[in-house]
């Protein structure tokens, strides 16, 4: 049996500039290990852990402005893509960003 079979989680990462890198579809250690491996891999040492769920379900990463730089909003293992949309954009909103855009969505 395949690890993805087990139990699907999804972690998001987050890059000193507010790079992204998420890993969805494994056991929530699992995609929070692989979320930092890849952020470190793509944008260096100097990464965290943006969020994480063991909930399958929809995930959206959304980005708005804030002043000169970049709020990031993330929702996992939502019922729907429509409402994990809505709750990332809430997030970027609820963080003092405008008009935010969803950039990534997946299942996991």
């Amino acid at each position: 049996m395949s690890v993805k079979g087990v139990e699907a989680g999804s972690a998001v990462a987050i890059g000193p500039h507010n790079q992204t890198a998420a890993s969805y579809g494994y056991p929530k250690e699992i995609a929070k290990q692989r979320a930092l491996e890849l952020a470190r891999h793509r944008y260096g040492p100097n990464v965290r852990l943006l969020a994480a769920s063991d909930v399958t379900g929809y995930g959206a990463i959304a980005v708005a402005r804030h002043g000169i730089g970049w709020v990031t909003g993330v929702a996992l293992g939502k019922r729907s893509a429509r409402e994990a949309e809505f709750l990332a954009k809430d997030a970027c909103v609820r963080a003092g960003g405008t008009d935010p855009k969803v950039r990534w969505e997946f299942k996991g």
